[in-house]
């Protein structure tokens, strides 16, 4: 039983699939929507609104080359980054401030944060188009 659950290419393939997926439907709102909402939020911080037009970059490429497992450290990278200008702009205020049902406000940035650091620390694994 314990053989068939050591795994590990198999578990960083889900966690490219799952992370890329959820960080996707992200982008594709952004597509749909636009970014007006991301560029306020980036001026009010204090940084360029132009940048904002990265989000394109890093919420809809870099999520595809997880998935597909094409450079996936350096995408990583991006998405810590991304995920450090979010907790800065988004929620300088509120790192650890407590939900009403018990979890974290920012709890999926940091979940995004950790499988995005588990991922630049293991690579990809044997699942990948292109290795790191």
């Amino acid at each position: 039983m314990l053989k068939i659950l050591n795994l590990p290419n198999f578990g960083l393939l889900l966690l490219r699939i799952f992370l890329g997926i959820c960080v996707l439907y992200h982008g594709i709102f952004k597509i749909k929507y636009g970014i007006s909402n991301v560029i306020s939020i980036l001026e009010k911080s204090g940084i360029p609104g132009f940048l904002g037009y990265f989000v394109y970059v890093s919420e809809v490429v870099i999520p595809i080359m997880i998935i597909v497992g094409i450079y996936t450290r350096f995408a990583c990278l991006i998405l810590i980054l991304t995920f450090g200008v979010v907790l800065y702009t988004a929620y300088s205020n509120s790192l650890f401030f407590i939900t009403p049902v018990g979890g974290l406000v920012p709890e999926i940035v940091y979940l995004y944060l950790g499988i995005s650091f588990c991922l630049l620390f293991c690579g990809g694994g044997k699942f990948v188009l292109k290795n790191d």
